[in-house]
């Protein structure tokens, strides 16, 4: 039993409608906000001074670099010493939270105590 060119253009026809159709919707889902999914905090870590400093967290609006640039000139105006800097991402605060907490954990059995500093990026 075989199928015909006539069967085949038409059901091939209906499924790229329906294919289409599909890609169509999925594009025109508006995208979701990126500002509203990206949450971090700042740290900086010394083993010199056995401390581990940490900004509370906040969403990010400006650039990676442009937040850890800011974090670095305002450690540098506090005359804080630290061999090691970063401004990690999260999905969300819940994320972000939950980062920090596992990093302050981490860094307190490596000896380093937790100073949360009174620090926020400027837009």
């Amino acid at each position: 039993m075989g199928v015909g060119a006539e069967q085949l253009r038409e059901g091939g026809g209906h499924r790229l409608a329906r294919l289409a159709l599909l890609l169509l919707c999925v594009s025109a889902r508006p995208a979701p906000a990126a500002s509203a999914a990206d949450w971090r905090y700042c740290y900086a870590g010394s083993d010199r001074e056995h401390r581990f400093y940490v900004s509370p967290p906040f969403p990010a609006g400006a650039s990676v670099d442009a937040v850890e640039q800011q974090w670095i000139a305002w450690l540098a105006r506090q005359a804080l010493r630290y061999e090691t800097t970063g401004c990690p991402r999260g999905a969300d605060r819940a994320a972000i939270e939950a980062s920090l907490g596992s990093a302050i954990r981490y860094n307190a059995c490596q000896g380093r105590h937790a100073s949360e500093l009174d620090w926020q990026p400027t837009p």
